[in-house]
């Protein structure tokens, strides 16, 4: 059946959804050239994809993310009613008094007072909490980095909202995860521009040394160079790459701690 098959393969399926967002942000973020199309139908997807704003890439990993929790305790309750008698049980019991609750979280407890007590307590648990504290967090962040930008710059125009999609889309706790490598690999960039900036200085000799040589004429292009050192530094790029290396592998780096 189709849905043994979803539930087999969710977590890859999860993935593949989150990896083609993902390229869709950076689609929007870098508005490569080289993305064309003879076909108008493709043409007007990708012009499409290049003018999409950041709050409807906000919205959208906002929507991913709640469907999947709805998803999620659907199939959950789905097996639950077909798996064994125990399960059904599970699903018509309320949430169990020897359950403790800490103390300033003693007030929820009459919401799982009901016939679906345990179920709703389980999937909330699982599912709800991770989504909650992922939007707490990003939320709280998105905060962090706009009052960075307004006082000590930084980030580029739609930074912070880039930073919030890209958030969004690690998940919890894989956000913990593209923000460490994110700062990481920006502090490479950050190396690579220095050493960029000294290159810059000391081109020119090159370049004149290179036009006295045979390897000009075999490489007449060679003056592109001037056009990247030229380019100015962006964080941003820094984290769209850390948040594809955290889809892929937070669950192999948290495996260390």
């Amino acid at each position: 059946m189709i849905l043994n098959f979803i539930f087999s393969n969710l977590n890859a399926i999860v993935l593949g959804v989150w990896i083609l967002f993902l390229i869709i942000v950076a689609i929007r973020y870098f508005q490569p050239t080289w993305i064309k199309s003879n076909n108008k139908f493709l043409s007007k997807i990708f012009t499409g994809l290049k003018n999409i704003s950041f709050l409807k890439l906000i919205l959208i990993a906002l929507g991913l993310n709640i469907f999947y929790g709805l998803f999620v305790s659907w199939g959950q309750y789905y097996v639950w009613s077909t798996a064994s008698e125990v399960t059904k049980f599970l699903l018509t019991s309320p949430l169990p008094v020897e359950i403790t609750f800490p103390s300033y979280l003693e007030w929820t407890r009459p919401l799982f007072n009901n016939n679906l007590g345990y179920f709703l307590f389980y999937i909330w648990g699982r599912v709800w909490l991770n989504i909650f504290i992922l939007f707490t967090f990003s939320g709280l962040m998105y905060f962090v980095f706009r009052t960075w930008k307004f006082y000590r710059g930084g980030f580029l125009e739609k930074g912070p909202e880039l930073m919030l999609v890209l958030m969004l889309i690690s998940g919890w706790m894989g956000v913990l995860v593209s923000l460490s490598l994110g700062f990481i690999f920006a502090i490479l960039f950050f190396a690579f521009y220095y050493l960029k900036t000294i290159f810059k200085k000391i081109y020119p000799v090159i370049s004149e040394r290179l036009s006295e040589t045979i390897f000009k004429q075999f490489f007449p292009k060679i003056n592109f160079i001037e056009s990247e050192i030229n380019k100015i530094l962006a964080v941003e790029p820094a984290f769209i790459f850390a948040t594809f290396f955290g889809l892929l592998f937070t669950k192999i780096i948290l495996s260390y701690f």
